[in-house]
């Protein structure tokens, strides 16, 4: 693979480093109304919630960035002001995805919120938890109403289905059918921003057997046969890291958006994700790209 070698700012204990993402930028769309949009965009909610819950995962997360020496490559990609939905890749671990928060709160000053899956919210122990740290159960309207506001919206695609493979099925993942978050950017006309963090499928290895997928598909719950650092549920301590796109911004005018532009999208962004992944597995964090 062929990639453009960029100096490196390095950083470490979840600092971010600032990279271009190995792709080439490709520019937005040149669509006038949606240009225009983009330069009234609110500029967002940046203010630190004052929560014990938030305080809590805060501290969780900055001891988990020293744990794996997290770190953020294209950082530059992400916005300053205004929306954006951050879209992950799905693992069992989960929380590697919100890692960039910790670069986010100190560099940009911004707290972007998380949507967590419904069986969160069903599970009144865990509804209280995420609450506090600011995650939503955004419904399409509730998240471009927070788009529209300016906000910051993280998600896995995926979802749990993505994060329940095995690890047989490691550094992929299945977006199929889910055009929802993509829907939600053009609608809004905020940008999508890919993080691929596929290192992120070394913390455990997820054993393949039946019982699994039998009981997502019957209850939609987690069941899943994994081991971690010592044959525990420790997560191993590997080193982490996001590689970030270019924001993608819709190619459709907000008013005009028909079901066939959200399936042509969906299949720009799948396929901008999978070289995505392949450009962070390839990526040195002490020299660049490889």
């Amino acid at each position: 693979m062929t990639t453009t070698t960029t100096t490196t700012t390095k950083t470490t204990n979840g600092a971010a480093a600032t990279r271009p993402a190995p792709a080439p930028k490709a520019a937005p769309t040149a669509d006038a109304a949606a240009a225009g949009a983009r330069d009234r965009a609110p500029t967002g909610t940046t203010e630190r919630p004052r929560s014990l819950g938030f305080a809590a995962a805060e501290a969780v997360l900055r001891g988990l960035a020293r744990y794996h020496e997290y770190e953020a490559f294209g950082f530059e990609h992400l916005p300053r002001t205004g929306p954006a939905l951050i879209a992950f890749h799905h693992t069992l671990a989960t929380y590697d995805s919100f890692l960039l928060g910790v670069p986010m709160l100190d560099r940009l000053g911004r707290v972007f919120r998380g949507l967590a899956d419904r069986f969160i919210f069903r599970t009144p122990p865990l509804r209280q938890i995420f609450e506090g740290a600011g995650f939503v159960e955004g419904t399409r309207e509730a998240v471009v109403e927070m788009l529209g506001r300016g906000e910051i919206i993280g998600l896995a695609p995926g979802g749990m289905r993505e994060g329940l493979r095995s690890s047989r099925a490691k550094y992929t993942f299945d977006w199929a059918g889910r055009t929802g978050f993509v829907r939600m950017s053009m609608l809004s006309g905020a940008p999508i921003v890919l993080a691929a963090c596929p290192r992120g499928d070394d913390l455990y290895t997820v054993i393949d057997n039946p019982v699994t997928p039998w009981v997502y598909e019957r209850f939609r719950a987690p069941a899943p046969l994994f081991v971690g650092r010592w044959g525990t549920a420790v997560p191993r301590p590997r080193k982490l890291w996001h590689l970030l796109s270019e924001p993608i911004y819709p190619d459709v005018a907000k008013d005009q958006v028909r079901d066939e532009d959200v399936v042509a999208h969906h299949a720009r962004v799948v396929s901008r994700m999978r070289r995505l992944m392949v450009d962070a597995l390839d990526l040195d964090p002490e020299g660049g790209p490889v």
